[in-house]
């Protein structure tokens, strides 16, 4: 017996098409929305979104993965939850022009931002998913959120693994340079890097996966260079530092993992005291990135 609820659940579908999602045009927000609909009483979200693709293409045996899931309020403001899957179109298959009496259009991936698509929640979690390939959790404002680092304990072995999942879109000079400035950073977070300090974090940069598109000796060059310039003078050498961060400001994927990055590093003591987490904030803050959208869940993984 299904158990009553005030939350509204709905499915929406991101069917690729070919470089275009399928969508509605909503003149009144002028923003897109994602065909779907409402999941049924008694069924699951998997079978309602095998329903509406299988509606979409045609086809019963279109396989879809699953997105993420989405909090919001919805037009009437109703609690509402989203989940969100993705399909393929098949080969040979046309792409379909209505669903649910309403015309579908193209939306090209290429120009998707996070202003697409209404409600504006779930246009923030596609574009979270098409950067990192890795279902995602969005939840509506707290009154007293934690900080996002407040998790960290939890969530280092589901950061490393989208960062590792991640690593072909982080293999060019920019952030290169920005992740080993980073790690010299949270290296110098509280003052000073001595021998031992200096040591460990080499070996992190020159072994973590992250970073295993560029030559190790060339990871410990840059790096022992901002060590040399924060021990030499540590204003002048925090500044350059984060000059080489600054790099790669205006790419969202990358700086979001130039701050993973960083925060993981600083976790890898098993700590990660408020020093480096000022490192981090600072980061942050260059390169514009909004706290809420590097949240990460209170679950363990059993990724690596």
């Amino acid at each position: 017996m299904p158990v009553p609820t005030d939350v509204r659940l709905n499915v929406r579908i991101l069917l690729d098409t070919g470089g275009y999602l399928v969508a509605h045009y909503r003149s009144d927000v002028s923003a897109y929305l994602l065909p779907g609909g409402d999941v049924e009483p008694a069924e699951g979200i998997a079978s309602a979104a095998a329903r509406y693709v299988h509606t979409l293409t045609g086809s019963p045996a279109v396989p879809t993965e699953f997105v993420g899931c989405v909090e919001h309020h919805g037009p009437d403001a109703e609690h509402t939850v989203t989940a969100l899957f993705a399909a393929d179109l098949p080969d040979g298959a046309a792409a379909p022009v209505t669903h649910a009496g309403a015309a579908l259009v193209p939306l090209a991936l290429e120009d998707f931002n996070e202003r697409s698509l209404t409600p504006a929640a779930v246009s923030v979690a596609v574009v979270r998913w098409l950067e990192d390939h890795w279902p995602v959790w969005q939840g509506l404002p707290v009154h007293e959120p934690d900080a996002w680092w407040n998790h960290l304990s939890q969530s280092v072995h589901v950061l490393r693994a989208q960062l590792h999942a991640r690593r072909h879109e982080l293999d060019d000079a920019a952030f290169r340079d920005a992740a080993v400035a980073i790690c010299a950073l949270v290296a110098a977070a509280d003052g000073t890097i001595d021998a031992r300090e200096r040591d460990a974090m080499a070996h992190i940069v020159t072994t973590d996966r992250t970073l295993s598109a560029f030559p190790p000796n060339e990871l410990v060059h840059l790096f022992d260079a901002h060590v040399d310039a924060l021990r030499a003078d540590a204003a002048g050498g925090r500044a350059a530092a984060l000059r080489e961060i600054a790099k790669v400001r205006g790419n969202r994927a990358r700086a979001r993992s130039v701050v993973q990055f960083g925060a993981v590093i600083g976790r890898s003591d098993g700590t990660f005291d408020p020093a480096e987490r000022a490192v981090v904030q600072e980061a942050m803050d260059i390169l514009g990135l909004d706290p809420s959208s590097l949240a990460v869940q209170r679950v363990r993984s059993t990724h690596g």
